[in-house]
């Protein structure tokens, strides 16, 4: 079957109403995304499907995430269900440029919020609430995530405004805007107990 697609726009989103704001479309400071986030998990996400919203409309993607770890949260379920904008049903694909993408197998740290339709979960503030983990010179890394939708084939990640100096105990040549996941752990501490974590102008 031929494979059609289509790439949702930012009105056909808002017409939908799904839960987006123009201020996500900015980068925003790690605090408020962090403080905004009802959940912020590390885990491991499981098999993705797709299917149509009750209008037939809309392709959603979903996958459990299996978790391994609160941040900021002293329990949580093991499992959560993250459903996100996008995804292929009978040779019918649906983008929507810029959000994240549910790879089955990825480990993940995710910054979550609560559809407001269900109780599944969402990436909160499109792929600023997203990083794969990594092992990098023998330091765990938290790396924003390389691929969105509407770049598969991207070649390198895009840079994250969360970005902060690594020092020489992490690889040098790790990807602009990662984190040591101790780094990354204190810095949502720091933001969930209403701190500032550092300028949201700091560019790397």
């Amino acid at each position: 079957m031929h494979r059609r697609i289509l790439t949702l726009s930012f009105l056909l989103l808002a017409a939908l109403a799904l839960p987006l704001t123009a201020s996500q479309f900015a980068q925003l400071p790690f605090e408020d995304v962090a403080q905004q986030s009802t959940y912020i998990v590390r885990g491991t996400l499981g098999p993705v499907h797709s299917a149509w919203d009750d209008s037939g409309q809309t392709i959603f993607s979903y996958a459990s995430v299996n978790v391994s770890k609160y941040f900021g949260e002293s329990a949580g379920p093991d499992t959560l269900m993250v459903r996100e904008v996008g995804g292929t049903v009978d040779g019918y694909t649906q983008q929507a440029v810029g959000f994240p993408t549910l790879r089955e197998g990825q480990e993940v740290v995710l910054f979550l919020t609560k559809w407001s339709d269900s109780a599944d979960y969402r990436i909160h503030a499109f792929n600023q609430g997203k990083f794969s983990v990594k092992m990098i010179r023998g330091v765990e890394m938290a790396v924003p995530d390389e691929v969105q939708q509407g770049s598969e084939q991207a070649e390198k990640p895009a840079r994250n405004p969360f970005a902060i100096s690594i020092d020489s105990a992490a690889d040098d040549r790790a990807p602009a805007g990662s984190l040591r996941m101790d780094e990354l752990e204190l810095m949502v501490n720091a933001a969930r107990e209403g701190h500032r974590v550092f300028k949201p102008t700091l560019n790397e």
